[in-house]
C-alpha cells in the first residue's frame, strides 16, 4: 500500500501515463526533488507540462508521445529524447544540454536520474532504476522518485530484448498534479474497472470481500473486451485480475485464515466462474482462448496450493521441496514458450507440469494411503485413464480430442475437490488429500 504524506507537499508531482504495445499500461507518479536540485527538477516538471513550446531543434519541449528507447533487465528503463526518439539526442528547457547541479541523491531503486553523454551534457534524457545502482552515483543527477507506478515500469522493463523494448512503450501522456492528496492512479477507460493496475498503488482499505467485488469488475471489462475482439486489452484485464488474487492470497496468508473461510470460497468461485468461461469459449470453438482460460484456472489453483503448503507444512522433505521447485522451473517454460506463440510447445510443457504432479501425488500416496483404502484413489485412477486417453490423442495430432480429455479431467479433479470439502476432510488430516486440492 502506498502512503503518502498528510501535509502539502513542497516539491510537485509530476505522471507519466504509459502505453505499452498501443495497450494502456497505467500511470507513474513521481515526486521531484526541488528541495535538493530545483534547476534539474524544473527541467523535467516544465517537459511533463509542454509549457515552454518549441525548442531550438523545432521540436516540442515536451514527453507527450516520446517513447522508452532502452531498458535493461535487473538495470533500468530509459527515455526522453524529445528529438529524434532513439536515445541520440534531446534537448532542456535551458537549451541544449545543461550543468551537473550536484550528486547529493543516490542511486536507490526507484528513482529518476538524468542521462549524460559526460559531464555536464544534460539535456531531456532521463532513466528510471529498478535496482540500486551505485555506480551510477557522482556520474548522473537524481531528481526524482517513482511514489506509484513502479509495476508499470518493471512492466516496460520485462519488454527488454537486447537492450531495446521489443514493443513500443510510449509516453501516451504526462503533467503535473496539482492536488497532490488525489494522483489518479485508479483506472480509467470507461470499462467497470476502478483498480490501479498494481495492488502495491492501491491506497484504500479495502475488504477482501470489497476486493473480490473489484476483481470481478476487471474480469468482466476484460470478458466485455475479449467479446468487441480487443484481444490484447482482454489479455491486460485478466493480467491484472491474476496480479490482485495473488494480492489476495498474499492478504490471507498474512492473516492464516482457514481454508474454508469465506475469502477462500470467494476465491473458488472465481476460478469456477473462469472455468466456465472457459468452456464457453471452448463450445464457440475458439480453442486457443478457451485454452488461455484453462491456463488461468491452472495459475488461480497453484494460488491455491501455495496457500494451502504455506498454512500448515504438511511435508517436511527435501526430496519434495526439490521436486516441487523443477515443476515450478517446467511451468515457468511453458510460460515463456506462450508468451513467444509457441502455443503447442508450451502445452507440452503444462503437461509435463502435470506428469510430475501426479508422480508427487502417487509418492505421497505409497508413503501414506494404501490404494484401496480410499474410495478417492479409486476415482482418481479413472481419471488417470482418461489422462492417458488424452496422451494417446495428443501424440496421433488429435489436438481437440486431446484437449477435450485433459478438460474431463479437469472436471473429476474438481469433483474430487468438492467431496473432499463437502466431507470436511481437515487440511492436515492426510498428505494424499492435500495434494488432491493442490491438483485439482
Amino acid at each position: 500500500m502506498i502512503t503518502r504524506t498528510q501535509q502539502k507537499q513542497r516539491n510537485p508531482l509530476v505522471f507519466l501515463d504509459i502505453l505499452i504495445d498501443g495497450e494502456k499500461a497505467g500511470r507513474i507518479v513521481i515526486e521531484l526533488r526541488y528541495d535538493v536540485v530545483p534547476k534539474t527538477a524544473e527541467n523535467f516538471r516544465a517537459l511533463c507540462t509542454g509549457e515552454k513550446g518549441i525548442g531550438v531543434f523545432g521540436k516540442p519541449l515536451h514527453f507527450k508521445g516520446v517513447r522508452f528507447h532502452k531498458a535493461i533487465s535487473q538495470f533500468m528503463v530509459q527515455g526522453g529524447d524529445i528529438i529524434n526518439g532513439d536515445g541520440t539526442s534531446g534537448e532542456s528547457i535551458y537549451g541544449p544540454t545543461f550543468e551537473d547541479e550536484n550528486f547529493t541523491l543516490t542511486h536507490e531503486a526507484g528513482v529518476l536520474s538524468m542521462a549524460n553523454a559526460g559531464p555536464n551534457t544534460n539535456g531531456s534524457q532521463f532513466c528510471v532504476t529498478t535496482v540500486p545502482c551505485p555506480h551510477l552515483d557522482e556520474t548522473n543527477v537524481v531528481f526524482g522518485r517513482v511514489l506509484a507506478g513502479l509495476g508499470v515500469v518493471a512492466e516496460i522493463q520485462r519488454m527488454a530484448d537486447d537492450g531495446r523494448p521489443r514493443v513500443e512503450c510510449i509516453i501516451e501522456d504526462c503533467g503535473e498534479i496539482p492536488d497532490p492528496d488525489n494522483w489518479d492512479v485508479c483506472c480509467n477507460d470507461g470499462t467497470a474497472d476502478r483498480l490501479p493496475e498494481y495492488p502495491e498503488d492501491l491506497h484504500t482499505n479495502l475488504t477482501i470481500e470489497q476486493l473480490m467485488a473489484h476483481v470481478r469488475s476487471v474480469k468482466e471489462s476484460g470478458n466485455a473486451l475479449w467479446g468487441a475482439r480487443r484481444v490484447r486489452s482482454a489479455a491486460r484485464k485478466y493480467r491484472k485480475c491474476l496480479r490482485f488474487l495473488e494480492h489476495v492470497r498474499d492478504r490471507l496468508h498474512a492473516a492464516k485464515k482457514p481454508r474454508d473461510s469465506c475469502e477462500y470460497c470467494t476465491l473458488m468461485a472465481h476460478v469456477r466462474s473462469v472455468k466456465e468461461s472457459g468452456n464457453a469459449l471452448w463450445g464457440a470453438r475458439r480453442v486457443r482462448s478457451a485454452a488461455r482460460k484453462y491456463r488461468k484456472c491452472l495459475r488461480f489453483l497453484e494460488h491455491v496450493r501455495d496457500r494451502l503448503r504455506a498454512a500448515k507444512k504438511p511435508r517436511d522433505s527435501c526430496e519434495y521441496c526439490t521436486l516441487m521447485a523443477h515443476v515450478r522451473s517446467v511451468k515457468e517454460s511453458g510460460n515463456a514458450l506462450w508468451g513467444a506463440r509457441r502455443v503447442r510447445s508450451a502445452a507440452r510443457k503444462y503437461r509435463k507440469c502435470l506428469r510430475f504432479l501426479e508422480h508427487v501425488r502417487d509418492r505421497l500416496r505409497a508413503a501414506k494411503k494404501p490404494r484401496d483404502s480410499c474410495e478417492y484413489c479409486t476415482l482418481m485412477a479413472h481419471v488417470r485413464s482418461v489422462k492417458e486417453s488424452g496422451n494417446a490423442l495428443w501424440g496421433a495430432r488429435r489436438v481437440r480430442s486431446a484437449a477435450r480429455k485433459y478438460r474431463k479431467c479437469l472436471r473429476f479433479l474438481e469433483h474430487v475437490r468438492d467431496r473432499l470439502r463437502a466431507a470436511k476432510k481437515p487440511r492436515d488430516s492426510c498428505e494424499y488429500c492435500t495434494v488432491l486440492y493442490c491438483i485439482s
